[in-house]
């Protein structure tokens, strides 16, 4: 009979191999096989070591994998267990609760600060596994499903295929918290292509998100209803979205240059929703929107905000029409549309020791144009003016314009 341990190791299990297994103490032994040991529920306890060869391993409570520090969770049903991981510990402070572990079905919790997770997927391997598996797959390093199938109305059972939360502990002050950093490492070169609202992806391109509706079906589905919300839960945002200074190519916010923070598609718009409530639902109108019909580049146009001045410019950047601005104007300018009998025009809002003037100045050699029916041409000029007379001021000279009645000038 061959020594203890020096047994012909054999080159692979089917799991009908039989074992004798023995109690801690030795006493109670038990002949199995490989399969019911592979099969059977086991607890062991927490190494305290990170690293296999430093005796670091993981801990599985029957049909529940806890890896790490999760392993300190005691894995029972009552969410009013004393919490041992730190993770139900630091929620045990909070208004919810340390609901995390108790309804994991598997859970691994650094207890290093490392990461607590980590997936990856080569597109290499996909294409070398391609007659293994008879297709060649997308290399995905985390794939989730949160799967809504529960048609009862009503129900409070909704389904996240990720949620994740980024807590910030008083007293941390210096560094940020995020709850979750996505990173485009392009490490090939400049893209072959550029992505546009009509080809938003191109050839080489790395992005940092794209939002998909669909997931790839061909039949049966129907259109998301939106790719991004904000709520407020109970806290609302500051902001809703920032652009870093230099976070866009061709420009660091601070010299000449332009970087394009949203760009869309030709009838692509953005609209403010009004607080009325119609059909039963509020906000369902729109009050207001900024939206773009150009068809030709060359036909664009665009708006931009200089120093004191907003200017409208055609395609090229050539100002059209320009608005300068003051900082604490005592006058301004009111265009009005005209209702009824009521004349569409320019009218000039003096404010406190503002001037009630409404000016006019043509460039050098120009001329001031106006179209006006023609009547009684040839006729004798009156000798009064019926309605008294206009005053003006050309170049900075006075003058009067008679204002004659329709009767003196011919009707």
């Amino acid at each position: 009979m061959p020594a203890f341990n020096s047994y012909p190791r054999l080159a692979s299990v089917a799991g009908d191999e039989v074992l004798v297994v023995a109690d801690a103490s030795g006493v109670q032994t038990l002949n199995v096989t490989l399969s019911d040991v592979a099969g059977a529920p086991a607890v062991s306890a927490p190494s305290g070591a990170f690293y296999a060869d430093e005796g670091g391993k993981i801990d599985r409570r029957g049909d529940r994998l806890f890896v790490g520090a999760a392993s300190e969770y005691p894995a029972e049903r009552s969410r009013d267990v004393t919490p041992q991981d730190w993770l139900s510990t630091l929620m045990a402070g909070t208004s919810i609760g340390p609901w995390a572990m108790q309804n994991a079905q598997s859970a691994s919790l650094a207890r290093y600060g490392t990461s607590g997770f980590v997936a990856g997927s080569r597109t290499s391997d996909a294409r070398t596994a391609s007659a293994m598996l008879g297709y060649v797959p997308s290399s995905i390093g985390i794939a989730s499903w949160g799967v809504a199938d529960e048609t009862a109305n009503p129900t409070t059972v909704t389904a996240y295929a990720f949620y994740g939360e980024g807590w910030r502990l008083a007293g941390v002050d210096y560094q940020p918290t995020f709850c979750m950093e996505l990173e485009a490492v392009n490490l090939g070169g400049a893209a072959s292509g550029s992505s546009t609202p009509y080809h938003p992806n191109c050839g080489g391109g790395t992005y940092g998100i794209q939002l998909g509706a669909g997931g790839g079906q061909t039949s049966g589905t129907a259109d998301a209803e939106a790719g991004i919300v904000f709520v407020n839960n109970p806290d609302a945002f500051r902001t809703g979205i920032i652009f870093g200074a230099d976070a866009l190519s061709g420009t660091d916010g601070t010299d000449a240059g332009y970087g394009a923070a949203i760009s869309m598609a030709r009838n692509h718009g953005i609209q403010w929703q009004t607080p009325e409530t119609e059909q039963n639902v509020q906000g369902i109108r729109t009050g207001a929107m900024v939206y773009s019909t150009v068809s030709s580049a060359d036909a664009g146009s665009r708006i931009q905000f200089l120093d004191n001045v907003l200017a409208v410019e055609d395609a090229q950047g050539n100002a059209v029409f320009t608005v300068g601005i003051n900082e604490n104007p005592t006058n301004t300018l009111q265009v009005q549309a005209g209702t009824g009998q009521q004349a569409a025009g320019l009218y000039v809002q003096a404010g406190a020791e503002g001037s009630g003037n409404l000016g006019l100045y043509p460039a050098a050699g120009g001329a001031l144009q106006m179209s006006s029916p023609v009547s009684n041409a040839g006729g004798a000029i009156a000798g009064t003016a019926g309605g008294g007379f206009l005053h003006i001021n050309i170049n900075g000279s006075e003058f009067r314009i008679p204002l004659l009645l329709p009767t003196q000038a011919g009707g």
